[in-house]
């Protein structure tokens, strides 16, 4: 079974070399305990999730936003808003977000959450679902097994 502590946002060392050139070293610590260096796919991986969240993070403070804003507010107080300096060229918002996912397919939702919550404890935001409020959109009065 492989070791995905590593998807999280790295640990970074930074000091100045014999060069005066600042270098930096990224690692993350193993399930036993050892410290591991980041490989330059883990690295990637890693920049992808923080674009997701990035993502995510200015989708809710749009939400936020319009939530708060004036009816009689003009346009020109929402075009001023962060997330509308994000800048989407050929793709929609929505696909940028869906081929960031794309391109970490082996990273679950909980590994992400992980990732996300900047805690140790990779459950952390895990038991914010135990108890969700959503939307019931599907139902079935007999379902398999009963």
């Amino acid at each position: 079974m492989s070791d995905n502590n590593w998807v999280k946002p790295p640990n970074t060392i930074v000091k100045k070399g014999p060069d005066n050139v600042p270098h930096k070293l990224s690692y993350w610590i193993d399930k036993n305990g050892k410290y591991q260096l980041y490989t330059k796919e883990q690295l990637a991986t890693c920049n992808i999730l923080t674009n997701l969240n990035l993502i995510i993070i200015r989708a809710l403070v749009l939400l936020d936003t319009l939530k708060k804003m004036d009816e009689n507010a003009k346009i020109k107080t929402l075009v001023r808003q962060d997330y509308s300096k994000f800048e989407a060229k050929e793709a929609s918002i929505f696909n940028n977000f869906i081929a960031l996912m794309a391109a970490v397919p082996d990273v679950t939702f909980g590994e992400f959450l992980g990732f996300i919550s900047g805690s140790s404890n990779p459950q952390a935001l895990a038991k914010m679902g135990k108890k969700p409020k959503f939307d019931v959109f599907y139902s079935s009065d007999k379902l398999k097994g009963r």
